[in-house]
């Protein structure tokens, strides 16, 4: 912090003490009284205290606004942090329930090949789809030669030789391992490559890998990030870099664990805020809020640049340390102006809350928000015994409509369909988009008939939908899935399972149906 001048006030009695004396060797000593020195003296005491109250105004003022700066600064950065570690976090346990849902399938058809069996496939499919493409599964030899299941997709090069391949190889099966990122394809595609070992492995199978597209993370951070100079970066614990906005190639795989952060903050903390004097990516002196995640060898670390931060207060502590005589005035002007800056703040929280909670295009819960409430629901059912059901529809044969009437068709079918479940809902139900043309409903304190009765009520509803186009009415049916919650569920992803065998059963049997599962 730039420190005040030196007040040149103790030199000031000196000054009137000698102009005093010549005065008095001129004039006649009865004009020169106590009274006038005591005068003089009283002036000099109200411009040093004047000027001490002043500068210490000054100082107090620059002190305190500063901090009020870095806290404000520090609770943006833990906001924007919880939400880049739960939007990392979602893709990931995506990632991890598609791999406990192969490892599985692996485990109960011994003697299928699931790189040709199409069961295998399709699920592998189903799955990248749901996370728009984002994410694709492979199986791997003890060598890292990969193989994709279905679609036909070339596999990248052989991954035998990365650290965390062979870490996943030799490791427990039950936990994943995260990669360096990537170059795959040409031109190239970076890719975040994850693997996890087979718990029954075969000589021709023994790790599941999946290469999650970088530019799906970095979208989403660029999204959060401080502007203009402030960064997230997703790490490994070990510290190499898996993803970084702005994106910067050169720093992907770096290991930053020699870094301050790394050094001084993580030992003692594995979350909170620091004040770096030069960070490992950029060289510059930053403002960080990190955190580790416990379920993923991961951290988050969200930053802002302190030159952007104290801008503002530097320009402002400028100003008034030229013009103290407005320093009322200055004062106002800076209320003012933070006043704006905190609206500003709040309306730019509340957008940003409205985006990452709401499908824009039907206006119900987006899934990042319907997967908050279904495992804040869950763990409220298993405290209070509650019971808790879970609807998952799919409209029928969505893509006939998007080819047969036109896109603009296809939305306003997914919007009909959410109107007409809504209608049938309660206050406390939850209704939301999975993805695409799929949605699922979350029904606290309802049984498994109950849920059953919803959706066959939804379902009916649907049917009664009559979209007209310029080229004809589209009617459409959906098939739905129904589970529910039971005390052996040991989270949320037994429940999604359950209600997804359900929904496919349902379109198996020949779609537009409810098929409920209690098991």
């Amino acid at each position: 912090m730039r420190e005040p001048p030196p007040s040149n006030t103790p030199n000031v009695p000196n000054a009137f003490d000698d102009a005093a004396a010549h005065d008095e060797a001129k004039a006649p000593r009865y004009l020169v009284t106590a009274e006038d020195r005591h005068a003089k003296r009283f002036v000099v005491v109200v411009m040093v205290l004047f000027l001490s109250v002043l500068w210490t105004f000054v100082a107090y003022w620059a002190t305190s606004s500063r901090t009020d700066t870095v806290e404000s600064t520090a609770q943006v950065l833990r906001r924007i942090d919880h939400a880049v570690d739960e939007q990392t976090r979602r893709l990931f346990k995506m990632v991890e329930l598609m791999f406990g849902i192969a490892d599985q399938w692996v485990l109960d058809h011994p003697a299928s090949d699931p790189r040709t069996d199409k069961r295998f496939v399709h699920m592998a499919d189903r799955f990248s789809a749901r996370l728009t493409g984002s994410v694709v599964l492979y199986l791997s030899d003890d060598r890292g030669n990969l193989m994709s299941p279905g679609l036909g997709r070339p596999p990248p090069a052989a991954l035998g030789d990365a650290d965390f391949f062979r870490e996943a190889l030799t490791g427990d099966p039950s936990r994943f391992h995260v990669g360096a990122p990537i170059a795959v394809g040409s031109p190239a595609v970076w890719k975040i490559p994850v693997a996890q070992r087979l718990t029954a492995p075969t000589t021709q199978m023994t790790v599941l890998v999946a290469l999650i597209d970088l530019t799906t993370l970095i979208g989403l951070y660029e999204e959060e990030r401080m502007r203009p100079n402030g960064a997230i970066v997703l790490l490994r614990r070990d510290g190499v870099v898996v993803a970084r906005a702005p994106h910067d190639e050169r720093l992907l795989g770096k290991s930053l664990v020699g870094g301050q952060l790394f050094r001084e903050y993580l030992p003692r903390r594995e979350s909170g805020f620091a004040q770096l004097d030069r960070t490992a990516t950029d060289a510059m002196e930053k403002y960080v809020s990190y955190s580790v995640m416990n379920d993923f060898p991961l951290l988050t670390v969200v930053s802002a640049a302190s030159s952007d931060v104290l801008e503002a207060w530097r320009r402002e502590l400028l100003i008034i340390l030229v013009l103290a005589s407005g320093v009322t005035a200055m004062a106002l002007a800076v209320a003012s102006r933070l006043s704006r800056m905190l609206a500003e703040l709040s309306a730019r929280t509340a957008e940003l809350h409205h985006l990452a909670t709401t499908d824009l295009m039907t206006g119900v819960h987006n899934r990042h928000s319907f997967m908050q409430d279904l495992y804040r629901e869950f763990v409220r059912g298993r405290r209070y015994r509650t019971p808790l059901s879970l609807l998952v529809f799919d409209l029928d044969f969505f893509k006939q409509i998007n080819d047969g009437y036109g896109h603009a068709a296809g939305d306003e079918a997914l919007r009909a369909f959410a109107k007409a479940a809504g209608e049938c809902l309660r206050g406390m139900d939850v209704l939301g988009r999975l993805g695409g043309e799929e949605f699922g409903i979350l029904l606290p304190n309802t049984v498994l008939d109950q849920a059953e009765i919803v959706a066959e009520r939804i379902r009916a509803a649907v049917t009664e939908i009559a979209i007209e186009t310029e080229y004809g009415t589209v009617r459409f049916t959906t098939s739905v899935g129904v589970a529910q919650s039971v005390e052996g569920d040991d989270s949320v992803d037994t429940l999604l399972a359950r209600a997804d065998a359900a929904l496919y059963a349902a379109k198996a049997a020949g779609r537009n149906r409810v098929v409920a599962r209690s098991d």
